[in-house]
């Protein structure tokens, strides 16, 4: 339409604008470029188009604008000279509007043509809108019928689900309805129950009522039973100690007074002190097993080591008795078995002490096997008398024996196997008995090769070994038992004590680090020694006396007792003071050790060098026979007493009168110690020490300070520059000068002169360490006072004495006040007014007192008492009955210095 009319009115360009509703959309153009800035969208009122379609009347314009509207083919474009812009309505509404181009005269024809069309061209526009609206309204139509019919399925769908759903809710209906009426058939059943199960709730809560009224006087009983055993062990234990030491004191003799047959009747009261000691221990292990205290400590255990230690125990009680002790390990029996080897030795032990005890003539053997069921038994069979069949289940009966009668034979308690059986239960294992009068006995151990704690039946299970025959006690898994199973600790490690020979070389290690013990072992092996490990202060010690090393490598922080109490333990001792003690610990105490007489002291972690220089030092020792002793002093008769007095067929004194012969004689040969004056004729000692420690071309030997003149606080300050390598000594008397030197340089005491062994006796009797110490016991048991008085005075010490807690913080205000304070309390536990823990606390709030050592002493012996004692304040603990050796080093451990 719009070509044609333009072609008619003879129109360059055109285009028509069709109302929107909004504004005029640009629908069609004719000879237009797409290149033309023609607008697509034209508003009423906005330009000319606008006008026009504001005021519904064609209008011409003559001149038109540059770049207004253009027309053109592939070579060019141009604008039209003149405009005829006219609107298109319909019913007196413009729904388009119209424009040409013309590049010359718009011809009157045209423009009335064009009113004549208007009305037309209207007609049309509006037409094709309304076409094009129903176009849209039919597809509109269209989808809508697809949607309608989409959601028509889906109803369908959801009908006949929720038809199969109502099918199914009913079907449901009728199940529940049945449900219903069988749950009311079911309540009426439970209302029946319910009324009488109110009546034995009633019962019940009358028993639970009834019940807790028994806990709680069992565990008042239990309360009482506890506290009886502590005071029992108080009452027991008090006068057993004052007995046991003063008969040690009496036994050793030491002011030689006493003559041999006297001696013995003091070792025979000591004895007997030891065997009450033990039965004391029985009734309380019994009374700690029923009142379920006693705790399992698995481990790791080697039974030929086990084997091997009862060995060591029973083999010399054998030979005395002339019986044949036999020891066998059954092919099969695992090397290791976890388990408390504390209680299976408590055990074995008790087998073998009775079958010793009940057997004249024979054999006694203890054989390990494995059973078919994977479980370890241990057997200990003898040829002794034999137990009537009648006897077998009340011999396991506390206080029981098969021979009770007044005129017996054999003596004991009858507590031992009442205690194994009870061990026994605890490991988890049983006791198994077999016996005929007259044809011997056998007591077997079955344990489980790994200790499990839910296999523990409970006490008011055990069975005892029944008539006639050996009866089993297989072990339920019950959970609820009184054990407490502990941390395991490291297995134990092979020594070589199995295979010791007469020329030896030996090296004991006491060491609880078993990683650091094997490199220990390793290297000694390596440098030719043989080895002997102790994991224990006590075990070394009794291992030192049994084997007398050549060289002990110790620990200092061990797991009962500290490092330092061994090695004071040895060097107080005349046949382990010559054994070279080479220190290796996590803390420096080398000035404590080194004044105690080691031979070096080693920090860790260790080199391996350092390890290997102390090994050679031990070598160098054994291949050295002659020690030289150089003796500085001014004065000639002093000089030659000195030289005298030390002098042996293994020393050689050489003596020098002043520091510069000193010097001379150090260039020219090496010195294993120096006994050194600090007043001499050209240098003080003090210069001479400095001179030596500046010079290296000069050997440096250790020093042993002799001088009859007093130290002030800044000498011996000064002295201890070279604490490494001198020994300070207070004491004057040749005695402590023969013991510093024979202990320093390691001389075996019953190699020296006679008149120089009973020298050396007065010295150890007297303990340099102690004299002159005020020492405070504070204990109410008179005998116990004696007991103790007679200890600590002989070696110098000052006691002091106070009857209860409260004394005791008394006696330590005066003595403060009086400017010569304690250097040491030994507190008692059980006191009148106050007990011990309470003024152990008492001092421990005192700043002025905050270092004062104090160590219990208790006779109460229960488990948890030793960490009572350190919570409350103590340095550290002891039990009585006191053993005279340990409490002396436990005192020279923590006395101050």
């Amino acid at each position: 339409m719009l070509g044609f009319l333009a072609s008619y009115l003879g129109a360059r360009a055109a285009a028509i604008f069709v109302d929107d509703g909004e504004s005029f959309q640009r629908s069609a153009s004719f000879a237009v470029p797409d290149s033309s800035r023609v607008p697509e969208r034209v508003k009423p009122g906005d330009g000319l188009l606008g006008q026009a379609i504001k005021d519904g009347r064609p209008f011409v314009l003559q001149s038109v604008p540059d770049g207004y509207l253009y027309f053109g083919s592939s070579f060019g474009q141009s604008a039209p000279a003149r405009l005829l812009i006219a609107p298109v309505k319909v019913d007196e509404r413009v729904n388009a509007v119209m424009e040409f181009g013309f590049t010359e005269e718009i011809r009157p024809v045209s423009t009335k043509l064009f009113e004549q069309v208007s009305q037309s061209i209207g007609v049309a526009v509006r037409s094709a809108k309304y076409r094009t609206r129903l176009h849209e309204l039919l597809e509109e139509t269209r989808r809508q019928a697809e949607e309608l019919q989409r959601q028509s399925e889906e109803l369908r769908a959801t009908n006949e689900e929720l038809e199969q759903q109502t099918r199914a809710l009913e079907a449901s209906q009728r199940r529940l309805e049945q449900q219903q009426t069988e749950l009311e058939q079911t309540n009426a059943l439970l209302e029946e129950q319910t009324t009488s199960l109110e009546g034995q709730r009633a019962d019940l809560e009358r028993s639970k009522l009834t019940l807790q009224e028994q806990t709680r006087e069992l565990e008042q009983v239990s309360r009482y039973k506890t506290e009886f055993l502590a005071n029992m062990s108080h009452e027991l234990r008090t006068p057993l100690n004052s007995a046991l030491i003063m008969a040690r004191l009496l036994a050793d003799n030491r002011g030689g007074n006493l003559t041999t047959e006297q001696v013995k009747y003091a070792e025979t009261i000591e004895s007997a002190g030891n065997d009450l000691l033990t039965l004391i221990n029985d009734i309380l292990d019994l009374s700690k097993i029923e009142a379920g205290r006693v705790e399992v400590n698995p481990e790791p255990v080697s039974v030929a080591q086990l084997f091997e230690k009862l060995s060591r125990t029973f083999q010399p009680i054998a030979a005395q008795r002339r019986l044949e002790f036999r020891m066998n390990i059954a092919d099969g029996v695992p090397n290791d078995v976890e388990t408390d080897p504390q209680r299976v030795e408590q055990v074995l032990k008790n087998f073998l002490s009775n079958a010793m005890k009940f057997t004249e003539k024979g054999t006694v053997s203890l054989d390990a096997k494995r059973l078919e069921d994977g479980r370890l038994a241990f057997t200990v069979e003898d040829t002794g008398i034999g137990i009537p069949a009648d006897q077998h289940r009340i011999i396991f009966e506390a206080f029981r024996q098969a021979d009770g009668t007044t005129n017996r034979k054999y003596g004991g308690t009858g507590l031992g196997l009442s205690i194994s059986r009870e061990l026994a239960r605890l490991l988890g294992g049983n006791i198994e008995l077999a016996s005929e009068m007259g044809q011997g006995s056998r007591f077997t151990l079955v344990l489980p090769p790994k200790y499990d704690a839910s296999a523990v039946i409970p006490r008011s299970l055990l069975q005892t070994p029944g008539i006639p025959q050996s009866t089993q006690l297989r072990t339920p898994s019950v959970n609820g038992m009184h054990t407490v199973p502990a941390k395991p600790r490291a297995r134990s490690i092979e020594d070589d004590r199995d295979c010791l020979t007469g020329d030896s070389r030996v090296i004991l290690i006491v060491e609880d680090d078993n990683k650091f013990a094997r490199v220990l072992r390793d290297l000694a092996h390596e440098q030719g020694f043989q080895c002997l490990i102790a994991e224990t202060a006590d075990e070394g010690v009794n291992i030192a006396r049994q084997y007398m090393p050549h060289g002990i490598i110790l620990d200092v922080g061990l797991p009962d007792h500290s490092g330092l109490s061994v090695l004071d333990r040895l060097k107080h001792n005349v046949r382990t003071r010559h054994i070279p003690v080479h220190i290796a610990s996590m803390h420096d105490y080398t000035h404590t050790a080194m004044a105690w007489g080691a031979v070096g002291y080693m920090l860790k972690p260790i080199k391996r060098e350092e390890l290997v220089h102390a090994l050679e030092g031990f070598e160098e020792r054994l291949n050295k026979k002659m020690r030289r002793v150089l003796v500085v002093e001014d004065d000639e008769g002093q000089l030659e007493s000195v030289r005298a007095l030390l002098g042996s067929a293994n020393i050689d004194t050489i003596g020098t009168r002043s520091a510069a012969d000193s010097l001379q004689k150090l260039q020219e040969m090496t010195f294993d110690c120096m006994v050194l004056d600090l007043t001499l004729p050209d240098v003080s000692g003090f210069e001479l020490l400095e001179q030596l420690s500046q010079d290296e071309d000069r050997a440096f030997p250790p020093v042993i300070v002799y001088t009859g003149r007093d130290l002030t606080a800044d000498e011996e300050l000064q002295l201890r520059r070279y604490s490494k390598s001198i020994i300070i000594k207070g004491a004057r008397s040749p005695e402590r000068l023969l013991d510093e030197v024979t202990l320093f340089l390691h001389q075996v005491v019953s190699d020296l002169p006679a008149d120089q062994q009973q020298i050396l006796a007065k010295a150890v009797n007297r303990d340099g360490l102690l004299e002159g110490k005020r020492i405070v016991v504070v204990e109410d048991d008179v005998r116990n006072v004696f007991a103790l008085t007679s200890i600590f005075e002989p070696q110098g010490a000052i006691v002091e004495i106070a009857r209860n807690g409260r004394e005791a913080l008394d006696l330590l205000n005066r003595l403060s006040a009086a400017s010569t304070p304690a250097d040491l309390v030994l507190m008692d536990v059980m006191m009148p007014e106050m007990d011990g823990l309470t003024a152990t606390r008492e001092i421990r709030q005192r700043p002025d007192w905050s270092n004062l050592p104090v160590i219990v002493l208790t006779a109460k012996a229960m488990a948890n008492d030793q960490d009572e004692c350190i919570r409350a304040g103590a340095n550290d603990y002891m039990a009585k009955p006191l053993d005279v050796e340990k409490l002396l080093s436990l005192v020279r451990v923590w006395m101050p210095r």
